[in-house]
């Protein structure tokens, strides 16, 4: 991933291309799963690789329970850290009470009750024992998983959950990414494929995959845990009308290009001429308000 200038602003503008892509089916039997076996203890969910805590302020949007013990773990401090930061504005956009009660943060309103909590931790570093460790009904990993190691990812997801937790594992990239109106055809067929072949082989050794949703359904399946659904999250971005994009999307977009030209600049496959002239074909196609874009992901829920 190219060291962007502003990665926090990268997760803020994705958040309405999330918000449109994730699969509500699989969101509904999220809920009814929760619902069919109600507990009086709040919900224990961990989240892993929550980036600024999006999912905070879109699972409380989006009515998941009325109390909520929620930890939430990323590696990086600078997020974790723009996380907490975030809260208070998150309570007071909605008029809901906030306050810190130790190390975490209580928000409450509409009848409801959650405790948040952001650490700084690795998920797949050694470490004798997680937040909420067997004791999770709820673990999420959210456009997280097509970064790591799914053999070192999900032993740790099934130690995580107690019996009969369940694991909410979401846009999960799937190998297809389609970009129009069409330029020259040659160069980006070979952009695209080394694009995905880079995911294949992440730094650092933490494994990752470009087809992650397919293989991730294959993995479930042969551990024969209970996939209660699955569904499709494609990201789909276009231009309005008037060649406007929602939000911040045409960064977002920008960035995207940055991940190919990344991954593909200087590769002895491809004329790196012709590389050039797609690059500036796409981004003046962003400043005109023209390119869309579609990245196939997957949503997938067990139970364990």
């Amino acid at each position: 991933m190219p060291d962007l200038t502003d990665f926090p602003r990268y997760l803020r503008a994705k958040k309405t291309v999330d918000d449109r892509s994730l699969n509500r089916w699989v969101y509904q039997q999220l809920t009814a799963a929760l619902a069919a076996s109600p507990e009086s203890e709040p919900l224990a969910l961990l989240e892993i690789g929550c980036g600024l805590g999006t999912m905070v302020a879109r699972l409380w949007d989006w009515g998941l329970a009325p109390r909520v013990r929620y930890v939430a773990l990323d590696r990086d401090p600078a997020l974790i850290a723009a996380a907490w930061q975030g809260l208070p504005q998150f309570a007071a956009e909605r008029g809901l009470t906030f306050r810190t009660v130790g190390d975490e943060a209580l928000v409450q309103g509409a009848g409801r009750e959650w405790r948040v909590r952001f650490l700084v931790q690795d998920f797949l570093a050694p470490a004798p024992e997680l937040p909420l460790q067997g004791r999770a009904r709820l673990v999420l990993a959210h456009a997280v998983l097509d970064l790591l190691d799914l053999r070192a990812c999900l032993p740790r997801l099934r130690g995580l959950l107690q019996p009969g937790g369940l694991a909410y594992l979401t846009l999960n990239f799937d190998g297809v990414t389609i970009l129009g109106p069409a330029l020259d055809p040659e160069p980006e067929t070979t952009i695209l494929a080394r694009y995905h072949q880079s995911m294949d082989a992440r730094q650092q050794g933490r494994g990752g995959h470009s087809q992650t949703g397919r293989r991730l359904l294959e993995a479930l399946c042969q551990e024969r845990v209970r996939i209660l659904a699955a569904g499709s999250s494609d990201w789909v971005i276009w231009p309005d009308a008037r060649g406007r994009y929602p939000g911040d999307e045409a960064f977002f977009l920008e960035c995207l290009l940055d991940f190919m030209a990344a991954a593909v600049r200087g590769h002895p496959d491809l004329d790196q001429t012709r590389f050039a002239a797609w690059l500036a074909g796409r981004r003046a196609q962003i400043a005109a308000g023209e390119l869309w874009l579609i990245a196939h992901q997957l949503d997938i829920l067990y139970q364990v």
